[in-house]
């Protein structure tokens, strides 16, 4: 199977499946996180974790790309 290059289009629809992806993951490990802190008390586990983890990725990516492309 080769690999061929994307056009616009799909590059367009890649990136709208990944934003989408990391909206999800975020908004149902907010959820989570803030769910276990009001019933179990204390932090929000392994989930605000995982969270802030991939927030932190995804922002410094974008500012690596950026400046990448904006010189």
């Amino acid at each position: 199977m080769k690999w061929k290059k994307q056009d616009e289009m799909e590059k367009h629809q890649s990136g709208r499946a990944a934003k989408n992806g990391f909206v999800y993951y975020t908004v149902v490990l907010l959820i989570w996180s803030i769910y276990n802190q009001l019933t179990k008390g204390g932090d929000g586990g392994w989930q605000y974790t995982i969270l802030i983890g991939g927030v932190a990725v995804y922002f410094l990516s974008r500012v690596y790309y950026n400046r990448k492309v904006n010189g």
